[in-house]
């Protein structure tokens, strides 16, 4: 039973430490400005959040090419070298990072730029570059990118199984950190590494037991998967009571619930309690059979009922893990052929490929893609093959949508030529000028009303002007008849009218000279925007055609890009599916010799048990 539970928790103690903790937002967080000027920087970082990468990578490129983020520096090319990291694209990253790196002067966008480009290297697996390129960033750091950079540096110490230097790193990350859970359960790996047993338990018990409130799923996991650690790794050292103590801690609905059953049922049987033993591998025989632990907890029932002389029960357990296991070697088997079809693994991603017309049936499919998405190295591909085809999804629509533009495109040209004689009539026109002469009038009568001291009626309006023709003609008829001074009363009556009507010009004469001038500055401005938009107009009457030119020819070139593009899309897509086709029959194929190793087991353990029974009943039986 040692030498089992050696062998689970190396693999599981192997696949913990190597595991990059990294996510797609800390990838692309250090990029990020603290405060937002721009709409369109806006725009892409919405996307980012909604983890839509291509649209927001679509976004940044878009808007750096019009020249919308220049108030931004660098921080545009840093966000965009995290998004190509979070999509899959390790070299693209890397090249616009050096980029970033030759070009800019401040240094600490150089140092976001050498740890942005440490990632991409360790992302790549070139760990010894990576290392390099974080030596690079320096120590004066923010505590952020300082944590991130430890937490990534002793990574890549264990990577390299320099313990020592991982140790180092993983012990300065702040305990406030985010880098902090990730970073301690490291810690405790690396602990282990270096055969200080005792440091690495407390360590990982330290994590298992401090859950907290604001704890997220993932905290949550990484808690579980400490105290399965701590159980298995004090039942390789005969503390069997306290690794029931960590194994119980390991939440019900958690991934790592499954090994904890497992691990609970050998402690109690460690502990020489064969009935306690039974209880969790029950329940963990009620599972989907896709869990190796549920297969040899299987196997486990009826070894533990055998010991308890249960050999009734025992016999019926297992010819049940017997019926089990020839079960899932036929699923494997329909699953292998299933594999070996051209349509693998769009047969996975019925979401994606709604025209496939092969399909693994639910529950296999369900067993199957449970098993599979467990590797790492299947999960990235199968990402990349859905980026693939999401691609290519996206390709399809915008050939779709290039017929439109060509459409679009004429109808515009039409509605232009129907308005062109119209804009040239306007070009050649005379209002404008009219309105200029207009101006200048005004401008003669302004300059003649403010050097006169006296009024002489030159801003009179329509009705004080006819005031001033009636009484020109009342003096004059007056100067006529009244030879004989006999009309003096009308002499004053007139000479009176006119004193009014002098003064009332006279009061009203500096509110007029303002309205005046005002009238005059708003002329002015409206004559100055007519120009502006006369020569925006006549600008564009000139370009106009090639215009219509432009985008007549970048309409054709990209009818002529996208069939390539797809033809490479394509290859591409064939490429990862043999790539997946691969992985998935190396794993499918170890998943049968395991299960064929269990099955010769327990039809041993059969055998073995009839000769127990004969043997007891004195071979009557």
């Amino acid at each position: 039973m040692i030498q089992v539970l050696s062998g689970l928790t190396s693999r599981l103690l192997l696949s913990l430490s190597l595991a990059s903790p990294l996510c797609a937002t800390a990838e692309i967080r250090t990029g990020e400005p603290q405060e937002l000027r721009d709409l369109h920087y806006g725009e892409a970082l919405y996307q980012l959040y909604q983890q839509n990468y291509f649209p927001a990578i679509v976004r940044l490129l878009s808007a750096r090419k019009q020249g919308l983020m220049e108030a931004y520096e660098d921080e545009p090319e840093l966000l965009l070298g995290g998004l190509y990291l979070a999509y899959g694209m390790p070299n693209t990253a890397e090249s616009l990072f050096n980029q970033v790196l030759k070009q800019s002067a401040s240094p600490k966008v150089q140092r976001r730029a050498w740890l942005q480009l440490g990632k991409s290297r360790h992302r790549r697996g070139n760990t010894q570059a990576a290392k390099s390129a974080l030596k690079q960033v320096g120590n004066d750091l923010e505590s952020e990118m300082s944590d991130e950079k430890h937490h990534l540096t002793g990574l890549i110490g264990l990577i390299q199984k320099n313990e020592p230097e991982a140790l180092s790193d993983l012990s300065k990350i702040s305990q406030q950190s985010e880098w902090s859970l990730y970073g301690r359960f490291n810690l405790a790996i690396a602990h282990l590494r270096s055969n200080q047993l005792e440091k690495g338990l407390a360590l990982l018990q330290e994590i298992g037991n401090g859950s907290k409130e604001t704890d997220d799923a993932e905290a949550k996991s990484i808690r579980d998967r400490a105290n399965l650690a701590r159980g298995f790794l004090l039942l390789e050292t005969q503390q069997a009571g306290d690794a029931r103590n960590s194994l119980q801690r390991v939440r019900l609905k958690s991934p790592s619930s499954s090994q904890a059953l497992l691990g609970l049922g050998w402690a109690s049987l460690q502990l020489g309690d064969q009935e306690q033993a039974l209880p969790p591998w029950q329940l963990l025989a009620e599972r989907n059979t896709s869990d190796p632990a549920v297969l040899e907890a299987k196997l486990a029932i009826p070894y533990v009922l055998s010991l308890l002389q249960a050999d009734r029960q025992s016999l019926e357990a297992y010819r049940d893990a017997i019926d089990t296991y020839d079960s899932s070697i036929q699923q494997l088997d329909r699953m292998l052929q299933e594999v070996t079809k051209g349509d693998f693994p769009n047969s996975l991603l019925g979401d994606l490929d709604p025209t496939s017309t092969t399909r693994i049936a639910e529950s296999e499919l369900r067993s199957l893609l449970s098993y599979l998405l467990s590797g790492n190295a299947f999960q990235e591909r199968l990402q990349d093959y859905r980026d693939l085809l999401a691609i290519e999804s996206n390709l399809q629509q915008w050939q779709q949508k290039i017929t439109s533009y060509r459409t679009m495109l004429a109808n515009q040209r039409d509605a232009y030529k129907q308005k062109e004689p119209r804009v040239d009539a306007h070009l050649q026109g005379q209002s404008l000028d009219q309105v200029v002469t207009e101006k200048d009038r005004l401008k003669a009568l302004y300059k003649q009303a403010e050097s006169t001291e006296e009024p002489l009626f030159a801003l009179a309006n329509q009705q004080e002007k006819g005031w001033i023709e009636r009484i020109k003609r009342i003096n004059r008829l007056i100067t006529k008849h009244n030879a004989r001074g006999q009309l003096s009363t009308q002499v004053e009556m007139a000479r009176l009218m006119e004193g009014i009507l002098t003064w009332r010009m006279a009061t009203e004469h500096p509110s007029r000279i303002r309205a005046l001038k005002k009238q005059m500055t708003e002329l002015e401005q409206n004559i100055e925007l007519a120009h502006q938009k006369e020569s925006k107009l006549a600008e564009a009457r000139s370009s106009a055609e090639g215009r219509f030119d432009s985008f007549s020819k970048r309409i054709k070139q990209r009818e002529r890009e996208i069939p390539m593009l797809q033809r490479q899309l394509k290859k591409l897509r064939q490429s990862e599916a043999s790539v997946l086709q691969e992985i998935a029959l190396s794993q499918l194929e170890k998943r049968r010799s395991l299960i064929n190793n269990y099955l010769i087991q327990a039809r041993f353990g059969v055998a073995n048990l009839m000769d127990l029974s004969a043997a007891r009943d004195g071979g009557q039986e």
